[in-house]
């Protein structure tokens, strides 16, 4: 039983449910918004986890003798009734607040993507003449752009391997940094979860040292699409793509390319089901319209500022959501466990703000 992750509802209908939950009946009259309030509170959801036995914390389970031994905070009937009344009202105020935050970071990502895309296909002046990009989905680019396949643009095309974890030796005092497609994450990598030996590298050859400035690619699964640029020297596993050595296509160009328009690669070549993968051939196929590379870097550098701008203000929306929610915690935490008073409490128009009240109970 999960209930120290909040996994604890009062249930408004008749029925059945699995060994993995516990099942109440009230003995008394509570008043069940207030007991679904009171039960996923912060102070609760504590006593659930100091409770829980397992071995491992995720999973952990809260057996039914521990937790019939819980008490109950109950005040009358009249003011369970008020309590969740309050609660309910406010928080109905700050979740909308939160969807709004999170409607603002919705946009704020689409705003970006679109930035990208257009800075890649468009570049960054509008009066140029434009030309069919010679690429069926991509529409028109600058007439002075040249379209190149990624195995022209870039010298080295290559990927890796993945040494048995059973030999210690691959790995154990290894040096050389090793890039798995988790630590792909569109930013500069500069350290890596494990390191491979000079031994690994003499004794796997298709593991390659691939220099800094290269662009790294997963090609499977979950993470297919990702992007990496390698700001240290790195091998990988066989889950990556790297560009390395570029001839006529500046890596970072490439990068904003490749993430601009990552879902339509995947949705035009990927293959498989539930695991889509692209292959090394298909990426090094891949055909991207560019202009001479001093025009690349300005719109890499163009595109650098503007992400930071869109993702600074998207970091400050997620912040504003983590402060709703803790205050949402809080004023729930307050209200069910009587540190502040709501029994007089009536829903106007000048109803004070969640974080004040919870503030006076501090």
């Amino acid at each position: 039983m999960k209930a120290w992750q909040g996994s604890v509802g009062i249930s408004s209908h008749n029925g059945i449910v699995s060994p993995a939950y516990h099942v109440y009946a009230p003995s008394h009259s509570e008043a069940p918004q207030y007991l679904h309030h009171l039960f996923r509170c912060n102070e609760y959801i504590a006593g659930y986890l100091a409770n829980s036995k397992g071995i491992r914390v995720n999973q952990w389970d809260l057996e039914p003798q521990q937790h019939s031994r819980m008490s109950v905070l109950l005040p009358s009937f009249q003011e369970q009734t008020q309590i969740a009344r309050f609660l309910d009202h406010e928080t109905t105020r700050i979740d909308a607040l939160i969807e709004k935050q999170q409607r603002l970071i919705e946009l704020l990502k689409e705003k970006r993507q679109a930035v990208i895309s257009h800075a890649v296909t468009k570049g960054l002046d509008p009066t140029v003449p434009m030309k069919d990009s010679g690429v069926e989905w991509l529409g028109e680019v600058p007439a002075h752009w040249e379209a190149w396949k990624l195995n022209h643009a870039f010298g080295g095309i290559g990927s890796g391997t993945t040494p048995p974890s059973a030999e210690h030796g691959w790995y154990d005092g290894g040096t050389i940094p090793w890039i798995t497609t988790s630590e792909l994450r569109e930013s500069i990598i500069t350290t890596t979860k494990k390191s491979v030996t000079l031994e690994a590298l003499g004794k796997f050859s298709a593991l390659q040292i691939h220099p800094p400035g290269s662009l790294a690619i997963a090609m499977y699964g979950a993470t297919i699409g990702r992007l990496g640029m390698l700001g240290i020297s790195a091998t990988t596993n066989q889950a990556c793509c790297v560009l390395s050595n570029p001839r006529s296509l500046e890596p970072k160009f490439t990068f904003y390319w490749l993430h601009g328009f990552r879902e339509v690669i995947i949705s035009l070549y990927a293959t498989g089901g539930g695991q889509p993968n692209i292959s090394q051939d298909t990426v090094a196929n891949l055909k991207i319209p560019a202009p001479d590379i001093e025009e690349q870097q300005v719109i890499s550098d163009f595109l650098d500022q503007k992400t930071i701008e869109h993702d600074s203000l998207v970091k400050e929306a997620e912040r504003v959501v983590g402060f709703l929610q803790e205050r949402r915690s809080a004023l729930i935490s307050a209200a069910v466990t009587g540190k502040i008073d709501v029994r007089n409490w009536q829903p106007t128009a000048s109803t004070q703000a969640p974080e004040l009240a919870v503030a006076e109970a501090d």
